[in-house]
């Protein structure tokens, strides 16, 4: 079972960093490539007219915040029981959590043009490390 919590670990941490190096690229190449752009810019158009992306913003950054706290309640209740590597998990979680929630009240959709795809995907990594986090505080314990 070890084996199994470790690959699903490692696997879960890959995930994540290439869903990352995605955002990165889609911002790249939005300010590279003008096909890119257009693409950009009309998903942008279509999704402000079709979506209230206003509400999904700040219900996504609700449920982050109500996440990560829960997460963090259970930590601190069960942390002398807990291995070392969940604390660098939390930290880990709280620390997107804040980059998520810093990169949608800061940025828009006119400063950063692939703002909504990057704002999906960083939101998309931040659920998987919460999920991630609370898995590992339901597990990792250490073995008297």
């Amino acid at each position: 079972m070890k084996t199994a919590k470790k690959i699903l670990y490692i696997f879960t941490t890959v995930i994540e960093v290439l869903i990352l190096i995605g955002a990165y690229m889609v911002n790249y190449f939005t300010h590279k490539k003008m096909g890119m752009l257009r693409h950009v810019i009309h998903k942008n158009y279509v999704w402000e007219n079709t979506y209230p992306i206003a509400t999904i913003q700040y219900i996504s950054v609700i449920i982050m915040i109500v996440l990560m706290l829960l997460v963090l309640t259970l930590y601190i209740k069960r942390k002398y029981m807990l291995k070392k590597i969940v604390t660098i998990m939390n930290v880990v979680m709280v620390i997107l959590v804040l980059f998520f929630i810093g990169f949608t009240f800061v940025y828009s959709a006119e400063e950063v043009r692939a703002f909504y795809y990057i704002s999906a995907m960083l939101g998309v990594v931040t659920l998987i490390q919460i999920i991630k986090t609370f898995i590992g505080v339901m597990l990792c314990k250490h073995e008297n």
